[in-house]
């Protein structure tokens, strides 16, 4: 699976933009009666030109209420929507509506009120008014690309720039239900992120704008900084809304720059496929050809390990499966006394933290005593352990997150690291690890993800992963993958796809899925360019999914030398 994102103000299938002449009459009964007039225009340009984190606009009734009314109407009764899903996204979407013109005329008639309002978007004065409020020059009115999506409990969106081809302003129009207001506490909304420097957006947004009736938001699509994401909806209710985009002028329009289409932007996700990894911490010594594992090998490993994976005979079993499958999972593979000291700690700090509830958590929570939140968003989130050691008086803290630092800390910096666990790992998979690289991360309920990455050479991923079960339901809901949490491998996309073109998760590309449990080790030989991702954790998980992932360097495959 590569991505093909969905349309609410975020990176579309590139193969959906259509051909639309936008008429030049002023759509004056469409839209609120003040709404072009200059007074209006210098007022939003006023608020346009002191937004931050990046240049947006808000834009309260912009629409005729009864207009739009009508709109949600057609929207609801006579549209089919589609569920999509993939690393970055869960959402409804219909098709592209910029082809409603196409339609026969009954059926037409029946989304009249839509048609309507889709041509006065992207009508000559519409387009003349947001230029003037943003300064961005002229847009085209032969290319629309716009859609209707719903995001109903479970849905989300994950950050992202919108930096594909020729667009210039991404907008959003809500329509919520108009006679219920949409708390916040429903999720849903439009964040905004600043930037540490261009092209690497801060871990939290700084602007949060909920859904409104008849709201309509905008951006100009600014590459390396416009980074943008829609949190997840915690209820079950609608977040309907038209979104899409405006485009630079195309060929034959005023304001057409022929050598500007040449440079056209490249899709930002292009930069996803490379993680953020750190280098790989090489062994001191060679351990080319399996061996028994000595008596201290043995000693260092049962302060962790179930004793039935260091049983000789159950490592060549496993060496054998995993050479014919190049993957496999192993069962309550840390032994009964750490695993159930880790899941007290771990259920203890997420109901410290709030995170057992089936509520939306504020950013940044569980910052604190060792456990950090690594990014950059656009790429990944979670939170991870802290590089500098626990200070004194810390580690004498009552806190829950003291223990599951220390905890985690004796995983990632003892045992994954260790001589010992490289010959163990070389006893199972008879590939000689030459370095080792890794962290343990938690996943909070909400918040956290990785977006689908590869490396470019091949390794070794050992991931023990350690999803709490704090209650007795717990260890289905992991498995149902419908509250996310599971890891994915995926096929590379092929070379002459566009970045901007992505496959569904039910389509080819998804290779392998691994779903959340509770103290199992999976281990996945990952040739290059296999890209990897672990689903966005849905509010509605049991709890945080905690895990120890690490990366061993191990040999390429061996080109067959046999001459024909």
């Amino acid at each position: 699976m590569t991505r093909k994102a969905p349309d609410d103000a975020v990176a579309p299938d590139a193969k959906r933009q259509k051909q639309l002449v936008g008429t030049d009459a002023a759509p004056s009964h469409v839209f609120r009666d003040d709404l072009l007039s200059p007074a209006s225009v210098a007022s939003y340009a006023a608020q346009f030109a002191s937004s931050t984190p990046y240049l947006h606009c808000v834009m309260n009734d912009l629409v005729s209420d009864a207009l739009l009314r009508k709109v949600r109407t057609e929207i609801t009764s006579a549209l089919h929507f589609t569920v999509k899903e993939t690393d970055i996204y869960k959402v409804h979407q219909t098709g592209d509506l910029a082809n409603l013109d196409g339609l026969p005329a009954d059926e037409l008639a029946q989304l009249s009120s839509l048609f309507e309002l889709r041509n006065a978007l992207y009508s000559q004065s519409f387009r003349d008014f947001l230029a003037a409020v943003t300064g961005c020059g002229p847009l085209s009115g032969k290319k629309a690309d716009m859609s209707i999506n719903t995001y109903t409990a479970g849905c989300h969106l994950l950050n992202h720039d919108d930096v594909i081809g020729s667009r210039r302003v991404s907008y959003i129009l809500y329509l919520p239900d108009p006679d219920e207001p949409w708390p916040a506490s429903n999720g849903g909304a439009l964040e905004l992120y600043p930037v540490v420097e261009k092209g690497t957006p801060a871990v939290e947004p700084t602007v949060s704008i909920p859904p409104k009736w008849n709201q309509f938001v905008m951006f100009t699509v600014q590459p390396g900084h416009s980074f943008h994401s829609v949190e997840e909806v915690v209820v079950d209710k609608a977040r309907l809304s038209v979104s899409g985009w405006f485009h630079v002028p195309q060929e034959g329009e005023e304001g057409y720059d022929a050598e500007r289409d040449k440079g056209e932007a490249p899709a930002s996700l292009d930069q996803l496929q490379e993680g953020v990894a750190s280098p790989f911490v090489p062994y001191s010594t060679d351990n080319a050809e399996p061996a028994a594992l000595s008596a201290a090998d043995i000693e260092f490993l049962r302060e962790f390990i179930n004793p039935t994976y260091l049983d000789p005979q159950q490592l060549a079993e496993v060496a054998d499966l995993l050479l014919k499958d190049s993957s496999i999972q192993l069962m309550e593979f840390l032994n009964k006394d750490l695993a159930k000291k880790i899941e007290r700690a771990v259920i203890a700090s997420d109901k410290d933290c709030g995170l057992l509830a089936d509520k939306l958590p504020p950013h940044g929570v569980g910052k604190r005593d060792g456990w950090t939140v690594a990014g950059p968003p656009h790429k990944l989130r979670y939170a991870t352990l802290d590089s500098s050691p626990l200070s004194s008086d810390a580690a004498k803290s009552t806190s829950p997150d003291v223990a599951t630092a220390q905890l985690f800390a004796d995983l990632s910096h003892r045992l994954f690291p260790s001589a010992a666990f490289r010959n163990w790992l070389l006893a199972v998979t008879h590939l000689p690890a030459s370095g080792s690289r890794g962290i343990a991360r938690r996943f909070r309920p909400g918040l956290d993800y990785t977006l689908a990455w590869s490396d470019s050479i091949r390794v070794l991923d050992a991931t023990l992963c350690l999803a709490p079960r704090p209650t007795s339901d717990a260890d289905d809901v992991w498995l149902s993958d419908e509250v996310g949490g599971y890891e994915c491998y995926m096929a590379p996309h092929e070379g002459e796809e566009d970045a901007a073109v992505y496959k569904q998760m039910d389509e080819d590309g998804a290779l392998l899925t691994l779903s959340a449990g509770w103290n199992v080790l999976a281990l996945v030989v990952r040739d290059e360019g296999l890209m990897r991702f672990v689903k966005y954790v849905s509010a509605a998980a049991p709890a945080s999914r905690w895990d120890v992932a690490f990366e061993y360097e191990i040999p390429p495959v061996e080109e067959d030398s046999d001459e024909e």
